[in-house]
């Protein structure tokens, strides 16, 4: 067993591993090989084996509380959190001084949106060791997104001031500051966590979001595209990490843009052994397996997918342009009079976009691998700001939009930024309204690709969601919103699909996109991108 462990902790897995098979092909009831190997299962996504392990461990050696703690974990990973919570509570018991079983325990409440229980079993902890940094830190996070942001800030600066320093007690103090109205002191603790741990996604991610609600468009975006580097380079990852999401249409997608990319001598020929590996996974889900059905996939092919998939394989440079991205030729004073005009407010304009950097965003669209979100019901895929949608001509086309027309964005500065993609047998987004002040919808794709030249775009009506309607009603309950359509009598706007055309529109009106028809083909695939600028309520 001792070479087992030697191997474990030089990191050469496979020769831990190995050494624990040997041990248990002996006929030994080695527990300890047992649990090691359970561990080393688990994390190369054998869950069922590893977990089997375990569950062998625990009936044998009920009081074995380092196989019980680790059988906890492992229910937690794979979604079964009551019996998770059953086991760890049990280690509690058996050793009030286990601090790290109530931190998972604690986590497991919070990721089940239990946070009074997960409170309570961390204050339990407080009261075991007083000074445990992860402890202090842990409670001071919860109190800071959950409950009393002094308590918070109290708690975690006596973690910041104590040595080691560490970068998860600045990230949580940065979100005790910010929910306490402090957003510059928070800049300064998200700054701190992310030199300390230059590779911490969340910390990047958190530090452009208070970044962008000050209007500091290009910090954020900074800090957006270095939560993006962390987290989405090629050859990272374990089997199963970024799978969550995985579905048919998904794989689709990715399949023709790896071959387009490799037709047009982005990615070299071995990418090809790539999209043989898509090919067998998508085989492989049912028709219509969203989410965990990735769990459908073998293990030894969830190891070949894992360094690529959803991974920043390839984005092209899409600098900004010179001579200005947005037309110069637009009548500023037509287009705000029109807004006016048809209140409250909407307009739509062709010709957006200058011919050279239409172009560079239309290449942009077809050849980044950033399509990584795809929870839609409706099977359309998304790329974000935040998650690699991101370069400086997108930069540069929001702002000047902003500048070129005072008059319908005034104060109001970029707060997201996002494109859908979808593919020609796609329906697309139901009524919503958005969280923002000024709407900005535009398409990139070929008027060629559409085979409804009245349809394929966007409708708008004329009437604004209320404004004491919350997210969740506004942006999903179909019901009510047809019922307030009927009942205020409101009037759509369809605007046709064109290419290069923009429309800007009250974002507190009520939207959907039009019905699809568009051509089969990769290059075919309609693709629009939204930008919303300022806050509902302004």
């Amino acid at each position: 067993m001792a070479d087992a462990v030697r191997h474990y902790n030089q990191g050469d897995r496979a020769a831990a591993r190995s050494a624990c098979e040997q041990i248990l092909a002996s006929g030994s009831k080695d527990n300890d090989a047992r649990l090691l190997l359970a561990i080393l299962l688990i994390e190369d996504g054998d869950a069922a084996r590893g977990l089997s392990l375990l569950e062998l461990i625990v009936a044998s050696a009920p009081n074995n509380a380092r196989a019980r703690h680790a059988l906890g974990k492992a229910l937690a990973r794979l979604g079964r959190s009551g019996e998770a919570v059953a086991h760890l509570e049990q280690v509690i018991a058996q050793q009030p001084l286990n601090i790290d079983a109530y931190l998972d325990l604690g986590g497991i409440h919070l990721r089940c949106q239990q946070a009074p229980a997960a409170e309570r079993v961390l204050r339990q902890a407080l009261a075991a060791a007083p000074q445990h940094p992860a402890v202090l830190s842990n409670l001071g996070g919860l109190l800071a997104a959950h409950g009393d942001a002094a308590e918070a800030i109290a708690l975690l600066r006596r973690v910041v001031a104590a040595s080691p320093p560490s970068p998860a007690a600045h990230y949580n103090l940065a979100i005790a500051l910010k929910n306490s109205g402090d957003p510059e002191g928070a800049i300064e603790q998200y700054r701190t966590a992310v030199a300390l741990k230059p590779d911490y996604v969340d910390g990047w991610h958190n530090l452009g979001n208070a970044l962008l609600d000050l209007g500091r468009v290009e910090q954020a975006a900074a800090a957006y595209e270095s939560a993006t580097q962390a987290r989405r380079r090629p050859g990272t990852g374990q089997p199963g990490d970024g799978f969550a999401k995985m579905n048919p249409g998904k794989l689709r997608h990715d399949i023709e843009q790896l071959r387009y990319l490799i037709e047009h001598g982005r990615l070299g020929a071995d990418a090809r052994t790539l999209v043989a590996d898509y090919e067998a996974a998508l085989a492989l889900l049912p028709a219509n397996a969203s989410g965990p059905a990735a769990n459908l996939l073998p293990a030894d092919l969830r190891q070949r997918l894992a360094p690529a998939y959803n991974r920043l394989l390839y984005r092209p440079p899409a600098g900004s342009e010179a001579d200005g991205a947005v037309n110069p030729t637009l009548d500023a004073a037509a287009i705000e009079a029109d807004y006016r005009r048809h209140e409250p407010g909407i307009t739509f304009i062709d010709g957006f976009l200058t011919p050279a950097a239409l172009a560079s965003l239309r290449r942009f669209c077809l050849e980044a691998t950033v399509w990584f979100e795809s929870r839609y019901a409706n099977g359309y895929l998304g790329a974000f700001l935040d998650d690699g949608f991101c370069c400086p001509l997108l930069l540069q086309i929001a702002e000047e939009l902003r500048q070129a027309l005072p008059g319908i964005f005034g104060p109001h500065t970029l707060r997201k930024l996002w494109a859908f993609k979808y593919d020609s047998r796609l329906t697309g987004i139901p009524m919503h309204a958005d969280f923002a002040a000024v709407n900005v919808n535009f398409w990139v794709t070929p008027d060629a690709a559409n085979l409804d030249p009245e349809g394929g775009g966007l409708i708008v009506w004329d009437k604004e969601a209320p404004l004491d309607w919350d997210f969740a009603k506004y942006n999903n309950d179909q019901a009510a919103l047809r019922r307030f359509l009927m009942e205020s009598q409101a009037r759509p706007v369809p605007v046709p699909h064109r290419q290069n055309r923009v429309v800007i529109f009250n974002s507190d009106l009520i939207h959907e996109t039009a019905p699809l028809k568009f051509r089969d083909g990769y290059e075919n695939r309609r693709v629009n991108i939204t930008m919303l600028y300022g806050k509902r309520a302004a």
